[in-house]
Formats: C-alpha cells, sequence, structure tokens
C-alpha cells in the first residue's frame, strides 16, 4: 500500500497532469476530433507521470501552440490517499509545457478543514512540485507511476467496477 506521501503527491500530480496534457495544438478526444493519443500519453510527453492523473479520463482538447488544455471525466472524482483527500471536477484545465502545469482548475485538495485548489505542477529532477498558491510541498517522483481510482484511490481491494461508480458519483454530491 502506498504511504500517506505517496498518495498525497499523487493527488497532487493528477490534478496538474490535466494541464500538461493539454499543450498539443489541435488535439481533441471526447468531444470533437480523434486523436490516437490518450491524456495519459500526452502528460507523458510533456515530461510528467501518468499518475497525475485519475484513472477514468474521458477525453480532452489541448492547443500545442499555446498549452491550453481541457481533460475531462465522466463525474467529479473523489478519492483519499492517505490523509489527504482529492478532487477533480468533471473538466479539468491549465497551461502545459514541458515540466510545468500553471492556471491548473478543476482539482483541489482537502487540507485540515478547508478545500484548497492546486494551481501550479512542476516536475523537476526526481520531484513532483504542487502549488496551492500560498504554499508548494515536493513528492518524489516515484509515486506517481500509478494512476488512483476515483471512489477509493490506491485502496480498491473487494470494490466492484459499479460500485467505484456509484461512490465516485455519490462522493460528488
Amino acid at each position: 500500500m502506498a504511504s500517506s506521501y505517496t498518495i498525497w503527491a499523487l493527488i497532487l500530480a493528477s490534478l496538474f497532469s490535466v494541464n500538461t496534457a493539454s499543450t498539443l495544438p489541435g488535439e481533441d478526444t471526447g468531444g470533437g476530433n480523434s486523436s490516437s493519443l490518450s491524456a495519459y500519453q500526452v502528460l507523458q510527453q510533456y515530461d510528467f507521470p501518468v499518475g497525475i492523473l485519475p484513472k477514468g479520463v474521458t477525453g480532452y482538447k489541448i492547443d500545442r501552440e499555446t498549452g491550453k488544455f481541457e481533460l475531462y471525466l465522466p463525474a467529479t472524482c473523489k478519492f483519499k490517499i492517505d490523509s489527504y483527500e482529492l478532487e477533480y471536477g468533471t473538466t479539468v484545465s491549465g497551461v502545459v509545457t514541458t515540466g510545468k502545469i500553471s492556471n491548473l482548475e478543476g482539482v483541489k485538495v482537502h487540507i485540515l478543514f478547508i478545500w484548497l485548489n492546486i494551481v501550479e505542477v512542476v516536475h523537476s529532477g526526481d520531484q513532483m512540485q504542487f502549488s496551492v498558491g500560498i504554499a508548494s510541498a515536493g513528492f518524489p517522483l516515484d509515486g506517481f507511476y500509478e494512476s488512483p481510482q476515483c471512489g477509493c484511490g490506491f485502496d480498491c481491494d473487494g470494490l466492484e467496477e459499479e460500485e467505484l461508480l456509484v461512490g465516485s458519483a455519490v462522493s460528488s454530491i
């Protein structure tokens, strides 16, 4: 099982990976033109690990000239990783360049008693840096090689796919 540090890093990375996937100009999946690359593959082209996004991304749009992107999930995606709760909206957007996602919208982390928007993600060496504007935290890259599952994160043993979908939808109400 992943440590709480790894889980929080994964959540933050997932939030920022949505932004990094949209740097590709003219690519559109799930809403218009079809592309042969998944959002996860596009993230990797911008030097981000797939684990900054949860499983279940249904499509994306990206402008490779400006780096602006949008990423789509079928429902609000909430999950816990150790003591951190993450939430991805149905649309995640931002600007991606190699190793950096900025102007990120649609990803939140619950810290203490408040929800904070993750606004920037930076991949630097073997670290992933996540910023909520007033503070940032770094996590080891190796905690982001696997994508978390909506509803259960990495603690999904024994849950049926139907239960995961219901849990994800219920947790977003």
